[in-house]
């Protein structure tokens, strides 16, 4: 009896599925070319040795996979994961563009907070294995808020500046006593040059000491050679740490090579170090400490590419030596003498 009530079932069901695709004409969804995203990545490889302790380790720096696009006239989209940041997984952006006019761009989500020249480089475009460390301490920041950006018409003139969490980007539901503000104004001329300036202002975590830094950078960069300087100033309300200074200065100068494998080589250098500087969360004691020590650093490098239109493959070669003050040293292998090999693909 149970087999015949399922056999009565299924061929119900049989007839009315005909009855439907009979009498409903199915239709193919045509996708616009604007919805499909573009895709970019970037892989980054280390192998480092440390000069300074004798201690070796090879880890994937970065696995990047972002996709974005246009779903109408004025509004896209952006998403960017790292599957592998030194073995661990991070959402970088996710956020919406509006364009209400030409030259004028309004982003919600989360996004690069605009600071620094270098540190609003993506990690492909990068001269070093490493950045420098006024851009990885002073910054390096992503949060969830919205900024604005606009091109003066008829100039080269453009700004950009908004308000931001100032808790970690890695959780959106905290609510915030303090908010992160922050603007930048670059001049991009004829000739190459790039002038920048910048200003922050947040309160790290809920319990942290405000901090205010201004920024300015002059970038130079043709066929040929990239010339970059970069300072920092950073400073502590209510009096509770010195004032910091981080400063770059590095230079590139590369040429076309005839190679099955490789068709640029360029060589690197580049100066840079920080003052004693601090977080802004105080320590165990009440007080703000030094969270990153004060030293300078030259690096040395070259880089063997293979370029193709906007890909590229690139192997460094990196030597790092650390400079510290009589009295003081790092605090981790990472911030001292060390070479490093890295290989690079963008696409």
């Amino acid at each position: 009896m149970r087999y015949k009530i399922l056999f009565f079932l299924i061929a119900a069901f049989s007839v009315a599925s005909m009855r439907a695709s009979d009498s409903t004409e199915v239709k193919k969804i045509s996708i616009p070319s604007t919805y499909i995203p573009q895709f970019h990545g970037t892989f980054r490889a280390f192998y480092e040795q440390s000069t300074a302790y004798g201690e070796k380790r090879f880890q994937v720096r970065n696995a990047r996979l972002s996709a974005g696009g246009k779903v109408l006239p004025v509004a896209e989209y952006f998403f960017q994961v790292d599957l592998c940041d030194r073995g661990k997984m991070k959402i970088l952006d996710a956020y919406v563009g509006v364009t209400p006019f030409k030259g004028f761009k309004v982003i919600g989500g989360q996004c690069r907070v605009p600071f620094s020249i270098g540190a609003s480089r993506a990690p492909a475009l990068y001269h070093f294995a490493n950045r420098p460390s006024v851009c990885k301490l002073f910054g390096n920041l992503r949060a969830a808020g919205f900024k604005i950006g606009y091109t003066i018409p008829k100039t080269r003139l453009y700004i950009e500046g908004g308000a931001f969490n100032g808790t970690d980007m890695s959780d959106h539901s905290a609510w915030n006593k303090s908010l992160t503000y922050s603007v930048k104004a670059n001049y991009t001329t004829p000739g190459g040059l790039l002038p920048q300036v910048c200003f922050m202002s947040r309160k790290p975590g809920l319990e942290g000491i405000r901090i205010n830094q201004v920024d300015a950078s002059l970038t130079f960069q043709n066929s040929s050679w990239f010339i970059e300087a970069e300072y920092c100033y950073r400073t502590y309300t209510g009096n509770s740490h010195d004032a910091s200074h981080g400063y770059n200065f590095e230079i590139d100068y590369g040429f076309p090579v005839k190679s099955a494998i490789v068709n640029r080589l360029s060589f690197q250098g580049r100066f840079d170090g920080i003052t004693d500087a601090s977080t802004g969360i105080r320590n165990s004691a009440g007080v703000l400490g030094d969270d990153y020590i004060g030293h300078n650093r030259i690096t040395v490098g070259t880089t063997a590419s293979y370029i193709k239109g906007s890909l590229h493959c690139d192997f460094r070669i990196n030597y790092e030596q650390y400079f510290y003050s009589s009295g003081r040293h790092s605090i981790s292998e990472s911030d001292d003498n060390k070479l490093v090999a890295a290989l690079v693909l963008y696409f």
